[in-house]
């Protein structure tokens, strides 16, 4: 896939990964469309890195991915990457009577329905592009569960199946859109968990820098790779065959 000259819609672009992938497809002489929630964001991030297109929108809301879908084919019918970057994370202990219903599916409408809402939405605009490419992150932790974030690992192991029947259904159809899954580890310069109590993801476990997530991604996006396992995420892979069970104990004992 060639990354250069290209149309480029990135889902949670205003923060995190999704921001530092941005800035460097902008670097490659691509343009760049970043959705984010709030508008004052979008804005701040739009203004400090020039050429950054910024579109309001909420992937968790389904009323809002069809807006944005009909606006994106209306004013950027030339676009034909996806990358489904926004997401969530949160902590908590399943006993906690102040965690309401709501707020424990919220990670499941972002990071879940939000990838795959997004994903549908646009696909009638991509398979008529002479190539296309829809890229999904999901995380270290669709390997093994962790004890502390259930949903969270629920929702990126659902994503990490979700990318494989997708590719295999695209391959089927000979349809020309590649599908590619990046699988952070814990990556340093992000605010993903949150949880109100202070308390971060086990420290134990190695962390990568953005930039080096950023640039095995696009070396993946440029190999039309199925999936990109950087980092730790390579041992929590085999780990995750091996001994889930065992893993997943001891990162719940090791937990600060």
């Amino acid at each position: 896939m060639r990354i250069s000259n290209q149309c480029i819609i990135i889902t949670g672009g205003t923060s995190g990964i999704g921001l530092a992938f941005a800035k460097k497809f902008l670097e490659l002489g691509n343009q760049v469309i970043v959705i984010g929630r709030n508008q004052d964001t979008i804005d701040q991030v739009t203004q400090g890195n020039k050429g950054l297109i910024g579109l309001q929108g909420d992937v968790s809301n389904i009323d809002s991915v069809r807006e944005m879908a009909i606006f994106i084919q209306n004013h950027y019918p030339e676009a034909n990457i996806l990358l489904n970057s926004a997401g969530i994370m949160r902590a908590f202990n399943v006993f906690d009577e102040q965690v309401s219903l709501e707020q424990v599916t919220a990670e499941v409408t972002t990071n879940l329905n939000g990838t795959i809402w997004m994903t549908k939405a646009l696909l009638p605009q991509f398979v008529k592009q002479q190539e296309a490419m829809i890229v999904t992150v999901s995380s270290g932790l669709s390997y093994f569960s962790s004890p502390f974030h259930p949903v969270y690992s629920a929702t990126k192991a659902a994503v990490h199946r979700y990318t494989d029947a997708l590719r295999i259904q695209l391959n089927e159809a000979e349809k020309n859109i590649r599908v590619l899954e990046i699988v952070p580890p814990l990556v340093n310069e992000t605010n993903l968990e949150s949880n109100g109590n202070g308390k971060s993801v086990n420290a134990k476990i190695p962390n990568m820098t953005l930039d080096k997530l950023v640039n095995e991604g696009i070396k993946g996006m440029k190999q039309n790779k199925k999936r990109v396992v950087p980092g730790f995420s390579k041992f929590l892979r085999l780990a995750g065959k091996i001994f889930p069970d065992y893993l997943a104990n001891r990162m719940g004992k090791g937990r600060e």
